[in-house]
């Protein structure tokens, strides 16, 4: 069987640490002790790409910083459940660089590009905005309002401009809204407490986000702290590259956000859909009629019906991390990979970095 495709689109601005998570989000699930922990491992599936990444993180042990991405890259990794050959779970990362954001394009190369890069929008399950850490710590509100004000311009513009070309852009209905750097912040700095100050101070313009992504339902109750180094106090030191938080979530949030979306559009094609049903009612109701579930979801979320066929929502909204962990070994030992990553990736929200590092409000 091939493995479950996920698309995942990544923005934000110049400088707000992209290149660096995308280097760490590789090396830390690639290393002995997370395998030991996780019992998965990933691998890129162009060598050339994994070497580079691998290649950025040994400069940040050195204290080098990559120049930030000027270009639209797509990347692919492989899970593969420990001890086990197939992969179970394929992640399209989809870079976008913060200049597309800020200025036009230079030639007719890059504009190309760019559309092409947008095309891939429709493709995408989730799509992460990732709010510069340092400038939230350093500005405060005024930051965040701008990094809204300014996402949701230039998302309605680009949906213009490339209707009247024919190219019309379909954004991602699912959305993490992530805080890089998150080392700036105090160690019981949580995701729930970003929640709160962005929804207390920040509403009018998440709202008006909400609205031009067309994703009211689905943008502003998914946080996240990522933070891919740690930054040393005292300016001269070395970054410690080896600590991170969150780099080992993002994978999970993903995954549980594609299964969220896919219910949340077959819940709202559904005729017998009662008033009062509640999200995870719906999504039991489903359950039980997996293998038909299909008909009810757009293209881009029938994935959601192979993986439930593998892990319940239960696993997914309350099981104990120990019944996770003893699921995902039983699966191993039985060769069954679906179920032993799938497992994997649903208790890695339970431990203790999960529960810091990610948060969902609704």
């Amino acid at each position: 069987m091939p493995p479950l495709d996920l698309h995942v689109a990544l923005f934000g601005a110049s400088g707000a640490g992209k290149t660096v998570l995308l280097a760490a989000f590789y090396r830390a699930q690639t290393q002995p002790s997370f395998q030991l922990e996780h019992a998965y491992k990933i691998q890129a599936v162009n060598k050339a790409q994994g070497n580079q990444l691998l290649g950025r993180f040994y400069r940040l042990e050195e204290g080098r910083f990559p120049d930030g991405s000027t270009r639209f890259d797509a990347y692919e990794f492989d899970f593969f459940p420990r001890d086990l050959p197939d992969a179970a779970v394929r992640i399209h990362w989809y870079d976008y660089p913060g200049r597309w954001w800020e200025d036009e394009p230079i030639d007719a190369e890059e504009r190309e590009a760019m559309r092409q890069g947008l095309l891939k929008l429709g493709m995408s399950h989730v799509g992460i905005l990732l709010a510069d850490g340092a400038k939230y710590r350093s500005e405060g509100t005024g930051y965040i309002r701008w990094l809204f004000e300014h996402f949701a311009d230039e998302c309605d513009r680009l949906r213009r401009t490339s209707a009247a070309t024919g190219d019309e852009v379909s954004f991602p209905r699912e959305w993490i809204l992530a805080l890089s750097k998150a080392d700036l912040f105090p160690p019981e700095y949580s995701a729930s407490d970003f929640e709160r100050e962005v929804c207390r101070d920040a509403d009018d313009q998440l709202a008006k986000l909400c609205a031009v992504l067309r994703a009211e339902r689905a943008f502003g109750h998914r946080f996240m702290l990522l933070s891919s180094v740690a930054a040393p106090a005292d300016a001269d030191a070395p970054v410690d590259p080896g600590t991170s938080l969150g780099v080992r979530t993002l994978a999970p949030a993903v995954l549980v956000s594609t299964v969220e979306g896919a219910v949340r559009e077959a819940q709202a094609t559904r005729k017998e859909r009662s008033a009062g049903e509640t999200f995870f009612q719906g999504l039991r109701d489903l359950v039980t009629f997996v293998d038909s579930l299909d008909d009810f979801l757009p293209k881009r979320y029938q994935i959601v019906s192979k993986i439930l066929r593998f892990v319940s929502i239960k696993d997914f909204a309350t099981t104990r991390l120990d019944r996770l962990q003893k699921t995902r070994e039983g699966a191993i030992r039985r060769g069954d990979a679906f179920t032993a990553v799938l497992s994997a990736m649903a208790a890695a929200l339970r431990n203790d970095e999960g529960a810091r590092a990610y948060h969902q409000n609704q």
